[in-house]
This record gives C-alpha cells, sequence and structure tokens, in this order.
C-alpha cells in the first residue's frame, strides 16, 4: 500500500511526508523530470512550498526520493485532479451541501447516506470523502439539488457511526 510505503520512506523526516501526502491530496502529479504539475500546468516548487509551509528545498528533495522508487514514481506521475469541489459554490449554483461527520471509518456510510437521500428523491451530484489517511477528522461532503428532508437527516443520525450531519 502506498500510505505504508511512504511513511517507510520518510520514517526520518516528517515534513517530507507532509509534503508526499499534499501533493496528493491536492491531485498533483510529478513528471519524469520531477516538475509539479496540476493537468498540463506546473506548479513552481517556490509557490507550493509557500502553499503548504515548508521550505522549498523540502520540496525539491521529497520529489527526488518519490522519483527513486519505481513504485511511488509511477504512483505520483500518475495522479489526476478529481475536478472542482463546489462547496464554497453550491448555493451559487442552487444546489446544498450535506456535511457528514463520522467517529470512524467504515464501509457503507456513503451507501447509507446516498439511500436516504434516494428515497426522498434528493438528486447528489457531487460526492466527495475525505481520505482518513490524509485527514484527522475526515468527512463526507455530497452536493444535492434541492432541500435536504429533516427525515432524511434523522435517518441518517440514527447510524450510530455518524457524529454529525451539517447542512450548508
Amino acid at each position: 500500500m502506498v500510505w505504508e510505503l511512504l511513511s517507510d520512506m520518510f520514517k526520518d523526516s516528517p515534513k517530507k511526508l507532509y509534503v508526499a501526502k499534499q501533493i496528493f491530496a491536492h491531485g498533483l502529479r510529478v513528471d519524469e523530470r520531477g516538475r509539479i504539475l496540476l493537468r498540463d500546468i506546473r506548479v513552481p516548487y517556490t509557490s507550493f512550498a509557500r502553499a503548504i509551509g515548508v521550505d522549498r528545498r523540502t520540496v525539491k528533495e521529497t520529489i527526488a526520493k518519490l522519483l527513486e522508487d519505481e513504485r511511488t514514481r509511477a504512483f505520483f506521475r500518475n495522479i489526476e485532479p478529481a475536478g472542482p469541489f463546489l462547496i464554497r459554490v453550491s448555493r451559487m449554483l442552487g444546489y446544498r451541501c450535506l456535511i457528514v461527520e463520522v467517529f470512524r471509518d467504515k464501509p457503507g456510510i456513503i451507501a447509507m447516506v446516498s439511500s436516504a437521500l434516494a428515497k426522498r428523491g434528493v438528486n447528489i451530484v457531487q460526492v466527495l470523502a475525505e481520505d482518513p489517511n490524509l485527514v484527522e477528522r475526515p468527512k463526507l461532503y455530497m452536493i444535492v439539488t434541492g432541500d435536504v428532508p429533516g427525515e432524511a437527516v434523522s435517518e441518517i443520525l440514527k447510524d450510530p457511526n455518524i457524529k454529525s450531519v451539517t447542512i450548508q
């Protein structure tokens, strides 16, 4: 698994592990020349380093290390961004955002929330589930058309895995 490989690779350097995780979290890739790319847009090391709060050399050294290993090189050369995340503009588009926080990551949460919404005719436009390997308190975000009925929220909250539901 990539997370175990990265944890082992950077066991003596938490900042470099952080850099690798941030490259992944932002959907960036690293080409064969060590350039950071957002699709085909080059992201300078200095800009990326400043954005994530590390030194430019830390970014450069992290990328060099990632390219040394065949598995991490293949992984980071093939990452693609998933597209625009609509949470901040959902209301402008006439949508709502359902934010679900869980006590622990378990299979079936997305299916259960989707089912509760589908039973009430709520269409899901976008789903984003934060990776528990990257985020301390991962959340599930669902951008939906129209309002979310209270009965759907009540059904979701009955699941013992669900910590909270927020609608924006």
